[in-house]
């Protein structure tokens, strides 16, 4: 009887802004920090000038932008400025061309610069790294930078072009560079060909589109419920950590919220209790919208407790849906862990498991990745390259939240 033992329950929370909301952004303050080494010759080079010149054209006069590009060499292609020649700036783009090696610390501290110049009022900061190889410089210069961005709330979104890239040292820097730890907006994204560049670059600036600050996600629980782990599964899939759970609550610092929204699940166990209805925790949001003061909200999560078969063995399909793509992304890391130690065994059968509950949801293009990485690590004994990017940040996606 579900009224009598201890249940594990899963509850989903989604900040989706509304029309009014949505409809106004708050202004840019960009870097674009550009390789250009001899590795980018060709479709690479010519589909990265495209990207961003695409986005060029959907910025306005009140967004910030900077283009720096690096090879051996570090050149401040864009000083930082307001968006007002935009012919000019696409034929500053078109001057990029291919050459030298992947120094990599100084292009972004030279973006780090030009963002520093215009932190100020309510502008979105950020710093877009694109490389497609190994830095051939000191990757702790790199990683101290990432450092400094973090303290500055300017956070590196890092783009790994092709199969030669770090996907680990991709990442550190991104985390590195998160001013808090529930915060989504930085993150590496794997554009595997060319012809996936413009993709990849609309994804990124649609993640710049923030509509709101200061957000913060706390769930307040009663006595004797407990939450267990917390993940961000929109717009991407992340297990938050302990330090989110503080107590009977659990603390999310969002900070600034994109157009496309975020959603959280957190599992919880609930004791057991009589039948009947019971608050079992309230969530509230507080955030600040351009020009105005702070606002908060509130909404008490209601529970029934029930013995009826018929009531308590429903359930939502689309909750469901998110703690499947949770599930199917921990098969998948585990894999990749199990296959780092060198248990082949251990990571293709995870990788055969991941490939079950992919097909059962539909997401039948990874899930032909994934045993053909099964395949691969059960002859060769090791996880391709691209296979690991694939499980590193591919699998890690979810959909968008409904209506945005």
């Amino acid at each position: 009887m579900a009224a009598s033992t201890p249940q594990l329950v899963y509850v989903l929370t989604e900040l989706t802004p509304g029309q009014d909301i949505s409809s106004v952004r708050l202004p840019l303050n960009f870097t674009l920090v550009l390789d250009r080494s001899g590795s980018m010759a060709g479709e690479k080079i010519r589909t990265m000038r495209e990207a961003v010149k695409n986005i060029i054209d959907q910025l306005t006069q009140e967004d910030i932008i900077s283009i720096v590009v690096f090879e051996s060499r570090t050149t401040v292609l864009v000083p930082a400025q307001a968006v007002r020649d935009k012919a000019e700036l696409k034929l500053q783009v078109d001057k990029i061309r291919d050459g030298g090696g992947t120094n990599m610390a100084p292009g972004l501290q030279e973006g780090l610069n030009q963002v520093r110049q215009n932190q100020i009022g309510e502008r979105v900061s950020r710093i877009i790294l694109l490389t497609d190889g190994e830095a051939t410089d000191s990757e702790n210069d790199s990683r101290r930078i990432a450092d400094q961005a973090g303290q500055m709330d300017a956070p590196i979104i890092g783009l790994g072009f092709g199969r030669d890239w770090k996907h680990d040292f991709l990442i550190d820097l991104a985390d590195r560079s998160l001013s808090a730890p529930g915060s989504q907006t930085g993150y590496v994204d794997y554009i595997p060909s060319p012809d996936q560049v413009n993709r990849i670059f609309q994804e990124v600036y649609k993640s710049m589109q923030v509509v709101a600050q200061d957000v913060t996600l706390t769930t307040r629980m009663v006595q004797g419920v407990e939450a267990r782990r917390v993940w961000q599964v929109v717009p991407m899939i992340r297990e938050i950590g302990q330090t989110a759970i503080q107590g009977r609550a659990v603390v999310i610092p969002v900070g600034q919220l994109e157009k496309g929204g975020v959603a959280f699940l957190t599992e919880l166990i609930l004791p057991s209790r009589p039948e009947g209805q019971v608050r079992i925790a309230q969530t509230d949001v507080t955030y600040t919208l351009p020009g105005a003061e702070p606002t908060r909200a509130a909404i008490d999560l209601i529970l029934k407790y029930s013995s009826d078969n018929t009531l308590t063995d429903a359930f939502d399909s689309r909750v469901m849906n998110v703690v499947e793509k949770v599930q199917a992304f921990r098969v998948q890391t585990q894999a990749l862990d199990l296959a780092e130690k060198g248990d082949v065994s251990g990571a293709t059968q995870k990788l055969r498991q991941a490939v079950t509950i992919l097909l059962s949801q539909g997401e039948t293009e990874l899930a032909e990745k994934m045993q053909q990485e099964a395949d691969n690590l059960e002859k060769s004994g090791e996880l391709s390259s691209e296979g690991k990017k694939t499980i590193k940040l591919t699998s890690r996606k979810t959909v968008r939240l409904s209506g945005s």
